[in-house]
């Protein structure tokens, strides 16, 4: 079973939702758990809960993590977890020391960029043995300005992280928003209206965080795109 933790103050519920389902789709059990601290998820899925239940999404399963940081009994099964984490849990020692990749997704805005800062800060003051922690930089929302990756980068600096090199973009596009938005209210999950760009960005960190080439995370994207909620 493999652990992966996208964590970061900007909005990655579709990216996670989205990589779940390449993941389901190409013959793994997918977990997806909700840590962030409103259990943003039920917003998108119906059914979700703060109990311990299980809830079934296009091919892969959801669950709402509570303050103790619970897991399914059955997480030992699944071949992926992925989890959403925007807030500190006490009890979530075990899930950075173990997480085999940690994702942190971005974008330019101050305010967003501000609140990871602060809670890496406080991530390093909790636990210190963290420090050196291996972290991939992923930029969401991206557009052309003068604030670019590089200037985003330099404001992390002081945080004792060791950065991959942050070559994932997911450039803004109205469709990705639009298409997003209408699977919330849907509670669908459709990808093959989304930009030809953000597939690429998808495909690109599935293939850097899986080890899989890249043909075999393409032809699992296109068999995700033919299948609907």
């Amino acid at each position: 079973m493999v652990r992966w933790i996208f964590t970061g103050a900007a909005d990655k519920r579709d990216l996670l939702l989205y990589i779940c389902k390449v993941l389901a789709t190409s013959g793994h059990r997918v977990l997806l758990i909700d840590a962030t601290d409103r259990g943003k998820y039920r917003y998108v899925i119906g059914g979700i809960s703060g109990g311990k239940e299980i809830t079934e999404f296009n091919g892969f399963d959801v669950f709402r993590a509570g303050p103790e940081m619970e897991e399914p009994e059955s997480w030992e099964t699944y071949d992926f977890c992925l989890y959403d984490v925007n807030h500190l849990i006490p009890a979530g020692w075990h899930l950075w020391s173990e997480a085999g990749q940690v994702v942190w997704v971005a974008s330019y805005d101050r305010y967003e960029i501000a609140g990871s800062c602060e809670f890496f800060s406080r991530l390093f003051e909790m636990w210190p043995q963290l420090s050196g922690l291996k972290v991939r930089p992923v930029f969401t929302r991206a557009m052309d300005t003068y604030v670019d990756e590089r200037y985003v980068m330099s404001l992390m600096e002081q945080l004792p992280i060791d950065w991959t090199e942050a070559n994932i973009r997911i450039p803004f596009d109205e469709i990705n928003v639009a298409v997003q938005t209408e699977n919330e209210h849907s509670q669908t999950l459709r990808l093959n209206r989304i930009t030809r760009a953000y597939k690429r960005a998808i495909a690109d960190l599935i293939s850097q965080l899986a080890g899989w080439e890249f043909k075999t995370v393409q032809k699992a994207l296109r068999k995700a795109e033919r299948r609907q909620a």
